[in-house]
């Protein structure tokens, strides 16, 4: 027979375990988002300094943090490559034109 109050607590403490967890979560994820907009430089000189902060005092946010730069390097890159040429440029100029 199971105790009627044993699990009310038991109940509650894991829907609190729930909460905490995913306040946590919510949590790291807002800070994601300002590590993202710290490196595409859209953070007022406060955020820049509490990002600097966690970023060294966070080792999941640091990690994040370089994979973010990478990213930003690689999608950079990939811009400035795949230019297109001057005649490509022209063509397109002159049919929008007709």
């Amino acid at each position: 027979m199971k105790n009627p109050i044993l699990s009310t607590i038991s109940s509650s403490i894991n829907s609190t375990s729930i909460t905490v967890s995913k306040d946590k979560e919510t949590e790291f994820q807002y800070l994601q988002n300002m590590v993202v907009r710290y490196v595409y430089q859209e953070t007022s000189s406060l955020e820049n300094s509490k990002v600097e902060l966690l970023l060294q005092s966070n080792e999941k946010l640091n990690q994040f943090f370089y994979e973010i730069v990478n990213l930003k390097k690689q999608m950079d890159d990939c811009q400035t490559k795949h230019k297109p040429s001057n005649q490509i440029i022209n063509n397109i100029l002159n049919y929008s034109k007709n």
